[in-house]
């Protein structure tokens, strides 16, 4: 059993975002292939994106505003985008660049 092919389990259409790194890591399929492109999109759609992003504040943020980055480390707004990377989270959603610009907004020292 340790000696089979996993290539099928790594294929299964309920984790889009391992399916996909399949299919273009280790399958070495081009991004026009069209169930590359169908694994791409799914990954904002079905599985642990879409989780993560329906605990998004309307700010952009994860968490309190203030604690960001340090005192939110693993469930903080920094963490999240990090792991949304990752999973190879579309960078154009809308909810993507609203968390970075948070980050930018807040991580800079207004005083200098």
């Amino acid at each position: 059993m340790l000696k089979a092919d996993p290539t099928e389990w790594l294929l299964e259409r309920d984790s889009p975002s391992v399916r996909y790194f399949t299919l273009t890591d280790i399958l070495e399929r081009s991004e026009r292939d069209p169930e590359v492109r169908k694994a791409k999109r799914e990954i904002m759609k079905i599985g642990v994106v879409p989780k993560i992003l329906s605990k998004q504040k309307s700010a952009g943020n994860w968490e309190a505003t203030e604690n960001f980055y340090i005192r939110s480390k693993y469930k903080g707004t920094v963490r999240q985008l990090i792991i949304l990377a990752e999973l190879g989270a579309d960078g154009r959603d809308r909810r993507i660049t609203k968390a970075c610009e948070f980050i930018i907004k807040n991580s800079q020292d207004r005083e200098t």
